[in-house]
């Protein structure tokens, strides 16, 4: 391939022709690519929301103590290349041609046991291309998030990261992971590997014992964080302020740590919370408080809580257990409100408009469609709310016109595609 179209074109093709992969399948792409990048240190990132932001977090703190560091998050929300990342840099079309190329051609030597020709997934595909790109940049460190569960994820080939991070655990892709809370923590329980240090966020009782005792299985140094460490939260319409208080007998770390953050986003004090640990665990005493809290200063994970233009906010929540979380932040703000909502149909939307609508914080709700195939009719949307203050969009531009006649914030939530649209349309269409 010789431009960035053609790469785009053949990865969101795949599904057309690509058979059922297993982790073993992956292992071997890998393999056979020349296990790129293999002994790079890496940490491992899993849960169900926040995953991204504290990926994010940690590349940003190893990147202030003068590592090298390589990030790979998903979904994008615009460019594919978002989701490749080297010292705070996308992955240029010219460097993500030269990876996809040798993939690609990789590909066509791995045949199964009946020489039927496999294929790895699109997401193994772009991890695959991102694991020859921190090969060719020799990063010093990679950042990983999983695309999907954990223990079953591509990313999760490794038999020894050197620090596992699990965020908040939640209800979301239940096909996939489990129809119970216990049955999806035991899927991003997977990530956690033997003797290998473990950071986690409190998910209540019945999550954290499964994580605890897998674990204490593998014999792994665990660092729990709750809400009762996070102190004096105070926030305003774009900045968040904290004091990180933990006390861990097995790692020396500041009492009443101040936490600053240019965000609106008041959950993301636990998701940076979670970074600051796991960057402790990982530099050890190479680890600088100032340095670490002055990296949290310099910027906010892309799509979270972000205001993409005057008055108008995107958050990429987009299942039960994120909603509330967005709700949160909403609810410290001042001053009359409009939502734009919009979701794909196999998410459980009702629930998320239930929360949103018991809120009371919005002065109306516009139901609009996101451009996607997995999208909900507005109309059907429309069935879940028993009360008026309600109205109807076609398409995001149309929601945006009718927003603008309130003349007060708009915030746009629902979908991960719904934010991406949003982003892309007040870059170019709006400008």
């Amino acid at each position: 391939m010789e431009s960035i179209k053609e790469c785009e074109e053949y990865l969101l093709n795949i599904p057309k022709f690509k058979k059922k992969t297993l982790l073993s399948d992956t292992l071997k792409f890998y393999e056979i690519l020349g296990a790129p990048a293999k002994d790079i240190p890496k940490i491992h990132v899993a849960g169900t929301n926040g995953k991204g932001s504290t990926c994010f977090y940690i590349s940003r703190i190893l990147e202030a103590h003068g590592k090298r560091t390589g990030l790979f998050t998903s979904p994008h929300l615009v460019s594919v290349k978002e989701r490749f990342v080297f010292s705070g840099e996308m992955i240029t079309d010219e460097e993500f041609i030269l990876v996809f190329n040798k993939v690609r051609a990789t590909c066509e030597l791995f045949d199964d046991e009946e020489k039927i020709t496999m294929h790895p997934s699109f997401f193994e595909f772009l991890f695959l291309m991102f694991m020859e790109w921190m090969s060719i940049k020799k990063a010093d460190v990679i950042v990983l998030e999983t695309g999907l569960g954990g223990m079953l994820d591509a990313t999760n080939i490794f038999s020894s990261p050197s620090v596992c991070v699990i965020c908040s655990i939640g209800k979301d892709h239940i096909e996939q992971l489990g129809n119970t809370i216990e049955e999806i923590a035991v899927q991003k329980a997977g990530i956690i590997k033997k003797n290998v240090p473990l950071v986690f966020w409190d998910n209540g009782a019945a999550v954290n014992e499964i994580i605890e005792k897998t674990a204490a299985e593998k014999n792994c140094e665990t660092f729990l964080l709750c809400e009762k460490n996070i102190k004096n939260v105070k926030y305003d319409k774009k900045h968040i302020a904290f004091s990180l208080n933990i006390n861990y007998d097995n790692i020396d770390f500041v009492r009443d740590l101040s936490v600053w953050l240019p965000t609106g986003a008041v959950y993301q004090r636990i998701n940076s919370s979670l970074a600051l640990v796991a960057a402790k665990v990982f530099l050890k005493d190479e680890y600088d408080d100032n340095t670490a809290t002055e990296a949290l200063v310099q910027g906010n994970f892309k799509g979270r809580f972000d205001e993409i233009a005057p008055g108008f906010f995107v958050d990429g929540a987009h299942n039960e257990n994120s909603i509330p979380k967005f709700l949160e932040s909403v609810s410290v703000r001042t001053g009359k409100k409009v939502l734009i909502f919009g979701a794909c149909a196999d998410k459980n939307y009702e629930k998320m408009l239930e929360m949103i609508t018991g809120s009371n914080l919005f002065e109306t709700i516009i139901l609009t469609k996101i451009d996607s195939s997995r999208a909900v009719e507005p109309k059907v949307m429309a069935e879940c709310l028993k009360e008026d203050g309600f109205l109807l969009s076609d398409s995001l531009p149309d929601a945006v016109r009718k927003a603008e006649g309130f003349g007060c914030d708009t915030y746009i939530v629902g979908s991960l595609y719904l934010a991406g649209e949003a982003i892309a349309y007040f870059t170019t269409e709006k400008n």
